[in-house]
């Protein structure tokens, strides 16, 4: 995602939901002492996280996911003009 695949703001935002997710169990007041802190973390969250991140690089990544998005938003554009 810091190399630049996926879509803008990914990187940020995959940031945010995994730190909510790892963090989710540990008071704010606590982190100093996160070693301490018994913290369990739903592992099954943090895949689906990945997996989702993965599937936006993926779709990114792929030459015509441009051109559909391009051609839906065009169509879209299109029947507003002549409602």
């Amino acid at each position: 995602m810091r190399a630049g695949h996926g879509f803008p703001g990914d990187a940020e935002r995959l940031d945010a939901e995994l730190a909510e997710q790892l963090l989710r169990r540990v008071p704010m007041d606590r982190l100093d002492q996160v070693d301490q802190v018994p913290a369990v973390v739903d592992l099954v969250a943090v895949a689906e996280i990945v997996a989702a991140y993965r599937g936006r690089v993926l779709l990114a990544a792929d030459p015509g996911t441009s051109d559909a998005v391009d051609q839906a938003v065009a169509d879209l554009l299109a029947r507003q003009g002549a409602e």
